[in-house]
């Protein structure tokens, strides 16, 4: 006879015998290590790329539509001979004010003069002259966006040259001396 306790361990050997033992488990793996500042730039830098449209042409522009960038003059208008010459090239020689119709003197690159007044057309860009001053005018111009439609108007002051003189006096009066008017010599009561 077979004892019953000989029937537990046989069941047990049994039991054992079957399965194969579990797998031992893995360990995680250790975190990478910490990378300097330097070394993580260098990997960013090796895979990051940053497009430059310089250079470029724009793939949504129109090449079939007007390729001139002047813009058009208004309608019924003809260029006034200030316009021949962008605004740098044009000089400020002296302003009007105190009246009821300002007035100002350009010079162009030729060395001629030409009035002007607010409302006159000058520059290749259709500037508009809106305001004279006493020592500069200013000069409104419009930029289109041709992406969006929008019009921008964009105030460009031409103002008179300074001579050197005049740059000396505003640098001492600037610097807080005090202005005394030079010696002028009174005319003889003989007349001579």
């Amino acid at each position: 006879m077979i004892r019953p306790s000989s029937l537990v361990a046989l069941a047990l050997f049994a039991a054992a015998c079957g399965s194969p033992p579990p797998p031992p488990r893995r360990a995680p793996p250790p975190p990478p290590a910490a990378k300097t500042a330097d070394e993580a730039d260098t990997s960013q830098q090796q895979t990051m790329y940053v497009y430059s449209p310089i250079g470029k042409r724009d793939p949504f522009q129109n090449v079939y539509g007007a390729r001139e960038n002047q813009p058009r003059p208004p309608e019924g208008r003809k260029a006034t001979p200030l316009q021949k010459w962008s605004l740098d090239q044009l000089r400020l020689a002296l302003t009007v004010t105190g009246t009821a119709s300002p007035m100002a003197m350009l010079e162009d690159p030729e060395l001629r003069g030409w009035p002007v007044r607010i409302g006159d057309f000058v520059g290749k860009n259709w500037g508009k002259v809106t305001s004279i001053q006493r020592d500069q005018i200013v000069v409104t111009e419009t930029i289109t966006d041709r992406n969006t439609g929008r019009v921008y108007p964009q105030n460009i002051t031409i103002q008179v040259p300074q001579s050197q003189n005049e740059q000396a006096d505003l640098k001492a009066l600037k610097e807080g001396e005090e202005m005394v008017p030079s010696p002028q010599t009174a005319p003889s009561p003989g007349g001579r």
